[in-house]
């Protein structure tokens, strides 16, 4: 017994000697030295791993000196880390906790460009550029994100960009309402295709989609027989874009270079238009 009784004493007294090791060799760390620990690892653009040290300095000092400064890094590696979702998250936790904080203008861009940055998908290469046809519910969250900053920091270093950005989802929110229009027109549905060409002149006026838009309604109008409607969209479109391709000379008649042959890709045919 005695015998057993000193291996197990080696035993416990080797195990608390272990476990002392490891605390020389990790000592507890205090929150200047964690927060820098975590400024080292972004600056090495080691994203994945300053994430990870920035939710410990978060669980570990939920009030402390950096809570602040904290989850804007946070927001920076976790956008630089392409994790986009929890840019979003993050910065609308953001918003909620410190409504008027100084950099409050910088936390709006980045979810915006959060927004933004997640419609680009692995199918681009597929699809194309075009991204017309596809959901893009992300950039309209991304441009009231964008109209948000620039109503609320008109001075913000980051509103020249945002606006560049609104000005190019407004274009593709209104080529999505024009592809639904073509779709609509090249079978049949006219009345279908009307209502879409005009929300694209309604609500997304001075971007390049109204001129094929007016086309459209010239050339559903005439197919239901609605001749002075015809005419009046057509009076539009030559009194505005006097040059456009959909002009045809001496005729109140627009011309499109779709109609009736299409001229999408296989993918559309295969898909119904869809993609």
């Amino acid at each position: 017994m005695r015998r057993y009784t000193l291996i197990y004493l080696i035993i416990v007294a080797l195990f608390a000697s272990g476990c002392a090791n490891r605390h020389k060799e990790k000592p507890e760390r205090t929150e200047a030295e964690h927060y820098a620990e975590v400024q080292r690892q972004i600056g090495k653009k080691n994203y994945l791993t300053a994430i990870d040290e920035l939710q410990e300095l978060e669980a570990r000092f939920p009030y402390g000196d950096y809570t602040e400064q904290a989850q804007l890094d946070l927001i920076y590696t976790q956008f630089r880390a392409l994790d986009y979702p929890a840019v979003v998250a993050t910065a609308t936790r953001f918003q909620r906790n410190y409504p008027t904080h100084e950099h409050l203008h910088y936390v709006l861009y980045m979810k915006g460009l959060a927004n933004y940055q997640m419609e680009r998908g692995m199918m681009d290469g597929l699809l194309g550029p075009d991204k017309s046809s596809r959901d893009l519910s992300s950039w309209k969250d991304a441009f009231r994100n964008f109209n948000e900053l620039i109503t609320r920091f008109p001075d913000s270093e980051f509103v020249p960009d945002a606006k560049a950005r609104m000005v190019y989802i407004r274009n593709m929110l209104a080529e999505q309402e024009l592809h639904a229009a073509r779709y609509y027109a090249r079978r049949g549905a006219y009345i279908a295709a009307v209502n879409r060409a005009q929300n694209v002149i309604i609500h997304y006026q001075r971007t390049p989609a109204v001129p094929e838009a007016l086309a459209i309604m010239n050339k559903s109008y005439l197919a239901m027989g609605e001749k002075e409607l015809a005419a009046k969209s057509y009076r539009v479109l030559v009194s505005n874009w006097p040059d456009s391709e959909f002009i045809r000379a001496k005729k109140e008649e627009a011309r499109l270079a779709w109609w009736p042959v299409d001229k999408n890709t296989w993918l559309s045919w295969l898909t119904f238009d869809l993609l």
